[in-house]
């Protein structure tokens, strides 16, 4: 009796799983985007005292900047207004840039 069950209950697996099972075409590969549609573009230069510059720009226009000191923690500069001009201070005559370091990350 319990062979019978269990060959019953094969047939049955194996009768769903084939009707479940369809071929599917790929899809057409799709070319990358152009111009003010195509993703950040990223820039990497390193200075004379080591410094590693990473300046990240959207349709032309940077967004941020990460900089990598030769010796010390990486920081970034960011354009919150989209402007195309890194953040200031509010400060009047103070050409101060806010800084943003990484306190803490986490997987």
């Amino acid at each position: 009796m319990r062979l019978l069950a269990s060959t019953l209950l094969f047939v049955v697996a194996a009768s769903a799983q084939a009707t479940t099972t369809k071929d599917v075409p790929i899809p057409e590969k799709l070319p990358p985007p152009t111009g003010e549609d195509a993703g950040p573009t990223v820039t990497i230069r390193s200075s004379d005292n080591g410094d590693r510059v990473e300046e990240y720009r959207t349709a032309g226009q940077i967004t941020m900047v990460k900089v990598t000191p030769k010796h010390g923690k990486p920081y970034y500069l960011y354009d919150d207004d989209h402007n195309g001009r890194l953040d200031r201070s509010d400060a009047e005559k103070n050409d101060v840039s806010p800084v943003y370091w990484t306190v803490y990350e986490w997987d």
